[in-house]
């Protein structure tokens, strides 16, 4: 039970969110001329510059930033549910704007080895949101001040390693041509190579793969969309007609390559659900479920690249569509029912 002193602040803490998040600068002024403390903070730890994030309008929320920085709210307090600062929080928006205005406040004072309740240091996140901007902003500080981009995560990853196992080249080449990081350097809990994470990244990425299939399939047919379980089908037998097309191209210890050692036969009465299960657990069956040819029907080679970019030569293989993106693919908001 709270006290009627500890409710009045809790109420007053309230208000000031209120007014930070709906721009309202003559409350707050008004709580400032009575001395009351605006660095105040809510049950899960965010204080006022992370509610005036949610301000819609950039030029309005990058002024209420400035005026609450300007007033002594803390820029490098961390919340109690990602362990984000602002900064972070920004950046998990991918808010550009506040990014570069909250990094020029306190570019100067970034612990770049915190990690926060993920595992994740700040570089590593830049490299999840795959966003060149934040990444390159972030690389030419720690140059400045000589500071290794090689940093670990709670996993023993470095960012590049990461980069190389998301299947994100953008971010690697980032990270190897301005950040300097080695291509040598191994995970400190497995000693797994860059080569390993990126077979074990095409690996995860099937799981999710198949899992989603699984769940777009049998959620079409309780609901009796026929049209719709014909062309997850067909997506389906897309990819691995994808495969044997680019058997030649995919490294021979590669988890995808298991999809590629039998020809394909399309009368088939297997179901989806077992073809499913043997994506990469072993050889594809012999024989598959029925499809007629369908030119209208959506198909994987049409955005899936041949192979991934080796991992030496990623610039000379820059590629705009990550394996991860394909995920995105089985949200089938395209499908009829």
């Amino acid at each position: 039970m709270m006290t009627e002193n500890e409710h009045k602040i809790s109420i007053l803490e309230s208000e000031i969110f209120h007014a930070i998040q709906n721009s309202q600068y003559q409350r707050l002024a008004l709580y400032i001329r009575h001395n009351y403390n605006l660095n105040v903070t809510s049950k899960d730890g965010r204080n006022g510059l992370f509610y005036a994030l949610d301000i819609n309008d950039s030029h309005k929320r990058c002024r209420m930033l400035r005026f609450c920085l300007d007033h002594g709210i803390n820029p490098l307090h961390k919340d109690n549910i990602n362990g984000y600062t602002v900064l972070h929080e920004a950046m998990a928006r991918q808010q550009i704007d506040s990014f570069e205005l909250l990094f020029d406040e306190i570019s100067g004072e970034i612990d770049w080895r915190s990690l926060d309740t993920h595992g994740c240091t700040i570089l590593h996140q830049a490299v999840e949101l795959n966003n060149v901007v934040i990444l390159q902003t972030l690389i030419t500080t720690m140059n400045r001040y000589s500071i290794s981009v090689d940093l670990l995560d709670k996993n023993g990853l470095t960012p590049y390693l990461l980069a190389i196992k998301l299947h994100l080249p953008n971010m690697a080449q980032l990270l190897l041509k301005k950040g300097h990081a080695s291509q040598q350097k191994c995970d400190l809990q497995t000693h797994h190579s860059a080569r390993e994470w990126e077979n074990i990244g095409m690996k995860e990425n099937c799981l999710i793969l198949r899992q989603k299939f699984r769940e777009e399939l049998n959620d079409a047919m309780k609901k009796g969309k026929i049209n719709k379980v014909n062309k997850l089908k067909q997506m389906y037998y897309s990819t691995y007609s994808l495969s044997l097309n680019s058997n030649n191209n995919i490294r021979r210890n590669s988890s995808l390559t298991m999809t590629t050692r039998s020809g394909l036969n399309t009368k088939s009465s297997l179901s989806i659900n077992e073809m499913i299960d043997r994506l990469y657990q072993g050889d594809i069956p012999q024989t598959y479920i029925n499809s007629r040819k369908d030119e209208k029907t959506f198909h994987f080679e049409h955005i899936l690249p041949r192979s991934l970019p080796p991992i030496t030569n990623l610039k000379r293989h820059q590629q705009n569509t990550s394996a991860t993106s394909l995920i995105d693919l089985f949200q089938i908001p395209q499908l009829s029912s």
